[in-house]
């Protein structure tokens, strides 16, 4: 049977049911709600009030004039506060209301007008059909009353006189006086009140001073209460009519000035603002913001008197950091906002308003400069100045600006302050600029020369972008006549004293001079002083030279080391290991330097190549399988390292079926995986694997999907709106969601919380040793809660070695102008023979490093350092065997050879005292189980991949929490 069809008198009752569902009854509901259009906006406003009649799931929305407005559909629970849809309106239930209300029409208004025929038919109750019969209407008319409407009154006058709306007469062309409410027309509001004088058709409109604000011509109606129209771009409501004496300005015959005055005084105080019905206005503070004796109150520095009189400023009142921010902070993080505080308000002893942030990284930067920017936004140390800065500028890149945004969300809330970023769309620009309720602007360095308004307070993030004043970015800053600047950077000396030199110039202009006077000055004779050939002379002036500096950067450089955090994170334990490589590997290295002998190297080839021969020996100690990429991308470029014929014989050595994913063609892969597949099978922790290299990536990405590893990878590739997603993604997931995070330490290596991790392997090294202790500080920061484990992978006797070891020569020199170290080492300079030697290849050797250090520690044991490396380098240059500058080549003896290469290894080994405070595990030794504490790591031991991918020597530091000793 077709079931369209109209069924028989004896079918299913249920069909039945179905057919006819007009005839059963449903149940009606009634209720009073608010309503709006669909908004975007951030502050959301009710457009108006209605009624809403529920039938079964239909709802239809009525008007307050009874006018149908919407019919949708509604489902689900009706109770007060509900927000929903119906018929594109979004309503909110406000309160349930009676059949009776709804029939007699008082949900529609009490006393009004309009009879039962002017109310929509749509508003009658659908109901049982009854045969016409003649009834009532269901609202009954309602005569016009005579109403005597609320009047501005003086209680204690008794010349107060009320007029009668409707006693008016009608075609009364006196002239009347009224009071107004008025709003502009973007609001839905009324703004305020004011009064309209009527006079032959024109309604003259003056505010509560009785300040005239425009007119309007009425011809074809009378005034009367509730008319609408527009005076002076403002739309106007008549209230209620007034006598003539009770309007703002009126002046009676033989009144004076103070009557007069009286009189308006009296009428403004009785009327009330439509604005004090939604809050009280605060007072303006006539002290301090907040209580600068409350406890944990944080004091900023007040102004000395010579800078009260330099400035002839007011009064000076204390500056209190917000108890909101100063109560989540910690004792370090206190010190640091006194410091930049001082800096940017001129009260420390350097000239200039601007300071560096040398902190290193997890020690809180962002909070720190979160809580200056807020204060300097709100507070001034002067009364009644106004707030020190209007507008501040956070530069930064581009993958740390929804990061800037959080963090000030994250700590401050989101009603608070006003943020505006400008990666793309110019509106926010301009919003910036010309809004008031926007004061913090977060823009990327590559945004920055679109942008030049008055700016009162500029801060780089990872400002360690300005190390060259010959940057377009830096160029682009002398734009901008901004005294107050802050730089943060975790790594502020990276290669050389010019950077230095460079961010200084930045944040206090003049300060050190301009860099030809600083160089000669300062970095030539500490650049001397630390030349293995120095002479004592030289080491004298270089010394004094280096402290001299360090006074002045103290009282603009703030720098503290990441110690400081063993008091409240758990332990971290750092590895630096060192894997034999494949035999693959040597075989490639081997026929790279067989047509050449390593020394010859650089001399026969161009500085281009020798920089290209460095990333194949780099990309090798990776994976050979990447020299096989590397060949094929340059197929058809002339003046290729690949033309070369034994470059393009190592490259025929990769196995012509090898695919991306085998990690058993290098020893660090192989380590990595056998690392994975022990924490993947005995714990829930997750892993964070960096690289400098995409392509290392590829590999890395390739091995997940094979070992079927969830996994989460972020490199220059990724959107920036997803990069944060990601990021909270992993931290939020477990194990089996997201086990390993693959971060570009180029694009993520700066400002990404990693805290779901607690492992961390970094599978390559960078000349920049800032690059790699940004990468490696991700997983240990707030909120981390497991003990952090980080490895540094290296391949033993190659290139991995020799970057490593320049890099502890970079950080020594960091430290010892910026960490106070000035004796950390003396050595820094990169010789040629140090080039020639980047290209050897120490086979049978557990560590190259450790060799060079003639360290003489029993496996494990801590080296401790001693005077011998300083003695032997300081007499090496007062040695008469060796000469310098050019020799006679018949002085050139193998005795004379011996005691360069002595200097040389002297150098090499004052330059890496900086791992003093290492333990050294000799992991061929039968012992090396028992010295190494990482569980993961003793079982990988026991794994020996012979002859490539074995773990021959480890370097361990552990910084231990003080909270969990203390326990």
């Amino acid at each position: 049977m077709n079931p369209l069809k109209r069924g028989a008198d004896g079918e299913d009752p249920a069909w039945t049911s179905r057919k006819r569902p007009s005839l059963v009854p449903e149940k009606q509901e009634y209720w009073m709600i608010t309503w709006r259009n669909p908004q975007t906006r951030k502050h959301k406003t009710w457009d108006g009030d209605a009624v809403l009649c529920i039938s079964g799931r239909k709802a239809t929305i009525y008007d307050t004039d009874g006018k149908q407005m919407s019919v949708g559909c509604i489902d689900g629970i009706l109770e007060e506060g509900r927000e929903c849809f119906v018929g594109g309106k979004e309503i909110e239930l406000d309160r349930q209301i009676s059949e009776d209300d709804y029939n007699s029409g008082r949900c529609f208004g009490v006393g009004t007008s309009n009879s039962i025929s002017e109310i929509s038919p749509a508003v009658r109750m659908k109901s049982k059909f009854v045969p016409p019969t003649s009834r009532k209407p269901l609202i009954p008319l309602v005569e016009r009353k005579v109403t005597i409407p609320l009047q501005p009154v003086n209680l204690a006058s008794s010349s107060n006189t009320v007029v009668k709306i409707d006693q008016e007469p009608e075609n009364d062309t006196s002239p009347s006086y009224w009071t107004a409410n008025w709003q502009s027309k973007a609001h839905k509001t009324w703004d305020g009140d004011a009064y309209v004088a009527c006079e032959d058709g024109k309604l003259t409109m003056f505010n509560e001073n009785g300040k005239m604000v425009g007119f309007t011509v009425i011809r074809s109606q009378q005034p009367h209460s509730g008319l609408v129209t527009y005076i002076g771009g403002k739309e106007v409501q008549l209230d209620c009519r007034i006598p003539q004496s009770q309007f703002p300005g009126f002046e009676q015959e033989g009144s004076n000035e103070a009557t007069k005055l009286e009189t308006i005084t009296e009428l403004v105080k009785n009327t009330v603002n439509v604005s004090s019905f939604y809050g009280i206005s605060k007072p303006k503070v006539s002290g301090p913001l907040h209580d600068p004796n409350a406890e944990g109150a944080l004091v900023m520095k007040k102004p000395t008197s010579t800078h009260s009189e330099k400035l002839k400023m007011k009064p000076i009142i204390p500056v209190v950091v917000d108890p909101i921010l100063t109560r989540r902070m910690r004792d370090h993080q206190r010190e640091g906002v006194k410091f930049l505080y001082e800096c940017v308000m001129g009260l420390s002893k350097h000239e200039g308003q601007g300071c560096i942030l040398a902190d290193e990284m997890g020690l809180g930067k962002t909070l720190q400069t979160i809580a200056l920017v807020w204060t300097l936004l709100k507070q001034n140390p002067y009364l009644g100045a106004g707030p020190v800065v209007k507008k501040v500028m956070i530069v930064c890149p581009v993958s740390l600006m929804n990061n800037w945004r959080s963090e000030f969300y994250k700590w401050l809330g989101r009603d608070r302050v006003g943020i505006a970023t400008y990666s793309k769309d110019p509106i926010e620009l301009h919003g910036f600029k010309n809004s008031s309720t926007h004061p913090i602007l977060i823009i990327g360095y590559e945004r920055l020369r679109s942008m030049v308004p008055q700016i009162d307070l500029i801060i780089c993030d990872e400002g360690h972008r300005l190390k060259s004043s010959q940057t377009k970015t830096n160029q682009m800053f002398k734009d901008f006549k901004t005294r107050r600047r802050i730089i943060l950077s975790g790594t502020p000396i990276q290669n050389d004293l010019s950077e230095f030199h460079a961010m200084t110039e930045f944040c206090n202009p003049g300060l050190l001079d301009d860099y030809p006077k600083f160089r000669s000055f300062y970095e030539v004779p500490i650049l001397k002083s630390r030349s293995p050939d120095a002479s004592t002379k030289e080491i004298e002036i270089g010394e004094a030279r280096t402290s001299q500096l360090l006074v002045v950067a103290k009282s603009y450089v703030l720098r503290r080391d990441a110690n400081l955090l063993n008091n409240y994170l758990p332990p971290k334990h750092e590895y630096v290991v060192f894997i034999s490589p494949t035999p693959l590997q040597l075989q490639i290295f081997r026929k790279i330097l067989t047509s050449d002998r390593e020394d010859d190297i650089i001399e026969q080839n161009t500085t281009a190549e020798a920089l290209a021969l460095i990333g194949i020996f780099t990309k090798i100690s990776n994976s050979p399988i990447l020299l096989k990429a590397m060949a094929a991308n340059a197929e058809g470029k002339e003046n290729s390292i690949f033309q070369k014929r034994n470059v393009a014989d190592a490259t025929k050595l990769v196995p012509v079926g090898a695919q991306i994913e085998d990690m058993s063609l290098s020893g660090k892969l192989i380590a990595l995986s056998n690392i994975l597949k022990v924490v993947h099978e005995t714990t829930e922790e997750k892993c964070v694997l960096v690289s400098h290299y995409t392509s290392t990536l590829n590999i890395l990405e390739a091995f997940c999907r094979k070992k079927q590893y969830s996994y989460f990878r972020l490199d220059g590739q990724t959107p920036q709106a997803q990069r944060q997603g990601y990021v909270n993604s992993f931290n939020r997931s477990n194990q089996r969601n997201g086990f390993i995070f693959l971060l570009s330490s180029k694009a993520g290596g700066v400002g990404i919380n990693l805290i779901g991790a607690s492992r961390l392997f970094l599978v390559d090294s960078d000349w920049n040793p800032s690059h790699d202790i940004q990468s490696m500080a991700r997983c240990h920061r707030d909120g981390q809660k497991r003990p952090v484990f980080i490895y540094r992978l290296l391949t033993a006797g190659a290139i991995d070695e020799k970057i490593y070891q320049r890099q502890m020569t970079k950080l020594a020199l960091s430290d010892s102008l910026i960490g106070g170290t000035a004796n950390a080492s003396k050595s820094d300079t990169f010789t040629k023979r140090d080039l020639q030697d980047i290209f050897r290849i120490h086979v049978n050797t557990p560590s190259n490093t450790h060799d060079l250090l003639e360290c003489p520690c029993h496996e494990g044991h801590s080296y401790v350092a001693t005077d011998h490396s300083t003695s032997i380098r300081k007499g090496s240059a007062e040695d008469p065997g060796i000469n310098r500058g050019f020799v006679n080549a018949t002085q050139v003896t193998s005795d004379y050879v011996n005691k360069l290469d002595k200097a040389n290894l002297a150098k090499k080994e004052a330059a890496l005292v900086v791992l003093k405070n290492w333990s050294h595990v000799n992991c061929l030794a039968a012992s090396a189980r028992d010295l190494v504490q990482d569980d993961i790591l003793r079982q990988v031991l026991s794994i020996q991949e012979v002859p490539g991918g074995t773990i021959t020597f480890v370097f361990k530091k552990t910084s231990k929490s003080t909270q969990n000793e203390d326990e």
